[in-house]
Parts: structure tokens; sequence; C-alpha cells
């Protein structure tokens, strides 16, 4: 049962119906939106707008902002907005840009609305998807492939696993659900810097004994998909950068020279050693992907999320009370488009194996 609308793209544009039988409105505005549950266990947190700095329409109070990201401080900001665009930050440490003091206290605004819906003592079961607005863009040099940037269908998943969680919760946990396309499991995990990974992995021997055989049904599909795109993007990298070799893109580029260590990494787990970083041989290694299996879970492979849980405080948060702990799940895309009830089903089981 497909509980929110979404565009071609994957990109969130509002709940259904059917949601609303469960879920209440608590603040619609052109950044985000929020419903809580009717009896106020469970949160759903769904970003409209774009997380790309500048993309975005002022005049309607559509922003560029990246909601895993700080908040900046003025002069932060206006630096960054006088780079754009050569400087945009995919990566960066901070959540938005500005071009001037009255921009900047309207997306600073944003961004602290937005977090009050995070932080708090009620206990409730926060499902966010802090990266599943569209991202409207051109494509250019800088971006190439924008609509790659939406997180997408994860508003999707996000809004069904809130609606099919019923345990009652004691605790106030983050579940912030993202969307990857690099070459790993079905969900990629990260601690945020604050959930113990031994118990991580204990939950992922789980669900991988549960969940192996019917991951396995798009595993052909996925990393069908992952040649297509992974080609185009890495043809563009080569001729515009010059290069693929990670060390060598990171004087050029911190950007790409991440892309290309996150496909070397992911091309490593599936039994493709990259040795010369040359276009041929990404190419020669990515056309013969092994019939290694995918795997259910992989814990803190790809993305750890404790630069971004150092970034939004979460442990400073935690010891005053204001949340209990926080999960990063980085989920294929492959598997969000085709199949999100097992996407939403896997996480249901790690969030209740992990917090009840």
């Amino acid at each position: 049962m497909k509980l929110v609308n979404e565009d071609e793209h994957g990109a969130y544009l509002g709940v259904k119906a059917e949601f609303l039988k469960e879920f209440v409105l608590k603040e619609s505005n052109p950044n985000f939106e929020v419903f809580d549950s009717r009896d106020n266990q469970r949160r759903f947190i769904a970003v409209k707008s774009s997380r790309v700095a500048d993309d975005q329409d002022p005049a309607a109070g559509r922003f560029g902002i990246d909601f895993n990201r700080a908040r900046p401080g003025l002069k932060e900001a206006l630096q960054y907005g006088a780079e754009l665009p050569n400087g945009l930050k995919w990566l960066g440490d901070i959540a938005f840009a500005a071009f001037n003091k009255e921009e900047y206290d309207r997306k600073s605004s944003a961004w602290e609305d937005f977090y009050s819906y995070i932080w708090g003592l009620t206990p409730q079961t926060l499902w966010v998807a802090p990266h599943s607005g569209s991202v409207n863009r051109a494509p250019d040099d800088i971006l190439p492939f924008p609509k790659l940037w939406i997180d997408a269908f994860t508003a999707g998943v996000a809004a069904s696993c809130a609606f099919k969680d019923r345990n009652r919760t004691s605790k106030r946990v983050m579940m912030a659900i993202h969307g990857t396309g690099h070459l790993g499991a079905v969900l990629n995990l990260g601690d945020f810097g604050v959930v113990d990974k031994e118990k991580l992995d204990i939950v992922a021997k789980k669900m991988e004994m549960k969940y192996h055989e019917r991951a396995q049904v798009l595993a052909d599909e996925f990393k069908q998909d992952f040649t297509l795109k992974t080609i185009k993007i890495l043809r563009h990298i080569k001729n515009r950068r010059g290069t693929l070799n990670p060390e060598e893109l990171s004087h050029i580029s911190r950007d790409d020279s991440f892309t290309v260590g996150l496909y070397v990494k992911g091309l490593g787990l599936y039994g493709q050693e990259i040795k010369e970083f040359t276009f041929a041989e990404f190419k020669e290694a990515i056309q013969s992907l092994s019939k290694i299996e995918v795997p259910v879970i992989l814990n803190d492979y790809f993305y750890t999320a404790r630069n971004a849980g150092k970034l939004l405080k979460l442990p400073e948060k935690i010891e005053h009370g204001l949340l209990h702990s926080a999960l990063n799940i980085e989920c294929s895309k492959l598997y969000l488009a085709r199949d999100p009830e097992l996407v939403a089903n896997i996480i249901l089981d790690v969030k209740n194996e992990l917090f009840g």
C-alpha cells in the first residue's frame, strides 16, 4: 500500500488519504512536512526542498538546505554563497549557503524549525527522510546528473515504517532514511557514533538469515542498475578531472575523490579489485561483477554517519535527554524503487531489535 505521492524520480510530494487515517499534520511548509500518529508514538518527517545549496526558490520560501548537516554561522554561510556555483559542497559540513543576512536568517530559521521536531522529551520513534526533496537544478559540468542527488523513494519507505510500527516506545529514537546508488547491501547502516557496533553486528546476522533469499530476487537487476549509472558517472569525472585515482582527485575535488573511493570499496566487496584506476579497468570490473550475492545489511562499511552525528551534536543531545539514540540507514535505491515493502520490513525489524 503506497502511503505517499512521489514523482517519477522518487521525490516526495505529499501523503495520501490512507496515511491520514493514522497520522495528523503538525506542520507543512515549502521545505518539509511533519505528521504525528494519533497515539503520539510515531512521527514522520519528509523533506520537500532540495539538498543542493543553489537549487532554491527564495520567493516561495523553498531553500537549498541539507538537513543532515550543521547550521553554519553567518560568516561561513556567506563565504559558501560567494563560492557558488563552483563551490557546491556535497560532502561539506554545513547545511546551506547564503548571499546576505536576510537570506541567512530565513534559512537558519527553517533549519532550526526542522530540528525542533527532532529534539524533545516525549518518547517517540522519529521516521525521517532528510533528503527526499526534489533536485530541480539543470544539469551542467558541476552536477551532470542532478536527479541522482534525490534520495529517491525514501519518504515512501519512511512513511510505511511509521504506519506499520505498532510497538509502544519509552524512548525517543531517530531513524534517518537515505538512499544510495553504491554497490553495497540492501541496507547500509551507520551508527552516528551513538549505537553500539557489536549490537548492530548481531542484528545484521539475524537479518541476513531472515531476508537473504528474498534479497537475491533483485540481485542481478541491482548490479545492472549500478553498472549503467556508474559508467556514466565515471566517464564524466574522467573527462572533467583527467583522472580516476582517488588520491589525485583529492587535490582537485574532495567530492569526486570520495565518490570514486566508494566505487572502489564497493567493487572490492564484490570481488573486483581496482589497481590502476583507469577508466578501462573500472569498466571491465563493473561489467564483470561476480555472482556474489547481495548482502542484506552492511554495518559502518560505507556510511558511518559519525561526522553527521558530531555536526548535529547527537552525543550532547542524548546527554541532555533530548534523544535516546539514532540510526542512519542508507538504502539501495534499486531496492527502494523495486521492492519498498522488503526494505520497510527489514528496517522495522532492525528498529525493533535495537530499540524495541
